[in-house]
């Protein structure tokens, strides 16, 4: 497998990269700019699935500053006009069109007799405006061009006071930024706009990766419009992966294959008071490709994952301690170890004493690449770790936020990399640190899933990103890096069509499982 990832760059190094690529005279900036908004139109047609699809007779309204960006969010709204001629389309203009920079004139002019252009000026009343859009029902779309990385802190004046309106808007249904909120520099604003999604286009900036950001950035898109593919690079603490990497997993398979060449996980799982967990992660790695699936667990698992589950193997344990699997399983098992190319662990395994025992000991006894998950996520895990062979198999770790707390990882906030690197060169693992900004992590580099949604926020999704990564691990056994990245962009690809297609609230978490060959792009 190989990992598709673009870096993510700081808003001054973005500048010189575009600078770079311009003067390169691949195309221009007025080009690169209309693509932008085209590729903008698109994705938020795209987002407006998750809440009912794109309103057609709706209402838009563009805060257009006077830059690219602003270029970008007028040819955005202008596209969306010609696919939707029935939107009514408001534009507020923040600044002066004498103060616009000379590649907006173009895109302002397309829209000059398609909408209504409100310059905003000092006594402008704009909560009457927006009440009165609400008096109409309501504000479709609020999409932000005012400032992007062009600002600078403190948010003031006029761009300002339309920021704190529209934030205090309650009628609007869907927020979006054009590349940076504006507001959102290095440090952040606490008047800075709002936004549902942000729309990164050309280069993921480095302001959207804090999770302090999170209310303000929202969910991050990326729209890759080929700065990259002329050999320009960029060092970066971050690199953003890309959709492409899962056509790699809708390739074709070899004619004489056969079930053993896609490897055999085992899991560990399950108790008698969380079997679900078990069956969710065992179910994931049946829908990931693995050839062969055994999970060992406790009867009453066994007895549930018989009947809904027939693809799995199942091993029915000896008398489980404290309703849960303890060392002595291992006992059990040396066949399965001997057969297996990957071990799971911790999905519904409990937190007693005997199922810590067992965990202990699959960490310093068991020469398989491992994935750890859940309760097998312990405080003392750490200093198991360090007592693993180093000539073992490697170990992936998918903590959620109060798991990577248990464990002693260090905030990893403002984006920042070195805490998580070091976590990773310290116990010898790769990290999937879980969460709405999700990024894998190894002792050397780290990488930023941008993919899923709240859709993602119900009890059992971590089971599955668990059941996904021990399966690509075991078709992958050499490489847990790319195994864990990839699993983390299928499982979060999956839950966008997931949302798209019924909504966020009104779904169940293993209706994930239904798309993971949509990610793929079947059945799309």
């Amino acid at each position: 497998m190989r990992l598709l990832h673009h870096p993510v760059l700081t808003c001054e190094e973005s500048r010189r990269l575009e600078q770079e690529y311009f003067g390169l005279g691949c195309e221009t900036e007025e080009t690169a700019m209309y693509r932008a908004g085209r590729a903008v139109a698109t994705a938020i047609e795209d987002d407006f699935e998750e809440i009912g699809g794109f309103p057609s007779l709706g209402r838009v309204l563009v805060l257009a500053g006077k830059g690219n960006n602003a270029g970008d969010a007028l040819i955005a709204a202008n596209t969306l006009l010609d696919r939707h001629p029935e939107l009514e389309l408001h534009v507020w203009l923040v600044f002066s069109p004498e103060e616009f920079r000379a590649s907006l004139h173009g895109p302002f002019a397309l829209l000059r007799s398609r909408s209504r252009i409100l310059a905003i000026e000092e006594n402008t009343d704009l909560e009457a405006l927006l009440r009165e859009g609400a008096g109409l029902g309501c504000i479709d779309l609020c999409l932000d061009g005012i400032l992007g990385m062009g600002g600078s802190p403190p948010l003031r004046g006029t761009p300002r006071r339309v920021v704190r309106a529209v934030n205090d808007c309650p009628f609007i249904r869907f927020r979006a930024s054009v590349d940076v909120p504006t507001g959102v520099f290095t440090e952040g604003d606490p008047d800075a706009f709002r936004a549902d999604f942000t729309y990164a286009t050309g280069i993921a900036k480095t302001p959207l990766v804090p999770e302090a950001h999170l209310s303000s950035c929202g969910r991050v898109r990326y729209l890759d419009l080929g700065f990259f593919d002329h050999g320009l690079d960029a060092p970066a603490d971050l690199h953003i992966l890309l959709p492409s990497n899962l056509w790699q997993l809708a390739s074709f398979r070899p004619a004489g294959t056969h079930k053993r060449d896609f490897g055999h996980l085992l899991l560990l799982a399950g108790s008698d008071p969380m079997p679900g967990a078990c069956l969710m992660a065992s179910s994931a790695a049946v829908h990931a490709g693995t050839g062969l699936v055994t999970t060992a667990s406790t009867p009453a698992a066994v007895d549930a994952g018989t009947v809904v589950l027939p693809e799995v193997m199942w091993h029915r344990t000896a008398a489980p301690e404290e309703g849960g699997l303890g060392p002595a399983v291992l006992g059990e098992l040396d066949g399965l170890l001997a057969g297996a190319s990957a071990l799971l662990v911790g999905p519904g395994l409990g937190e007693g004493d005997p199922q810590g025992q067992l965990v202990e000991r699959v960490v310093r006894e068991v020469d398989l690449p491992l994935v750890l998950d859940a309760s097998a996520l312990r405080a003392e895990l750490p200093e198991w770790l360090a007592q693993r062979p180093a000539s073992f198999a490697p170990v992936v770790l998918t903590p959620h936020p109060g798991e990577w707390k248990r464990l002693g990882g260090e905030d990893a906030e403002g984006g920042g990399t070195a805490a998580l690197r070091s976590f990773c060169a310290r116990t010898g693992t790769v990290v999937v640190r879980k969460g709405a900004r999700t990024r894998i992590a190894n002792a050397d580099r780290v990488v930023w899933s941008p993919f899923g949604g709240p859709v993602l926020a119900r009890g059992g999704t971590g089971d599955l990103l668990a059941g996904m990564t021990g399966a690509l691990l075991a078709q992958h056994p050499r490489q847990p890096f790319e195994a864990a990245a990839l699993a983390a962009v299928w499982h979060g690809t999956a839950a966008d069509r997931l949302a798209r297609r019924e909504g966020q609230a009104g779904v169940r978490t293993t209706q994930l499982l239904d798309y993971l060959s949509a990610a793929l792009g079947y059945h799309a």
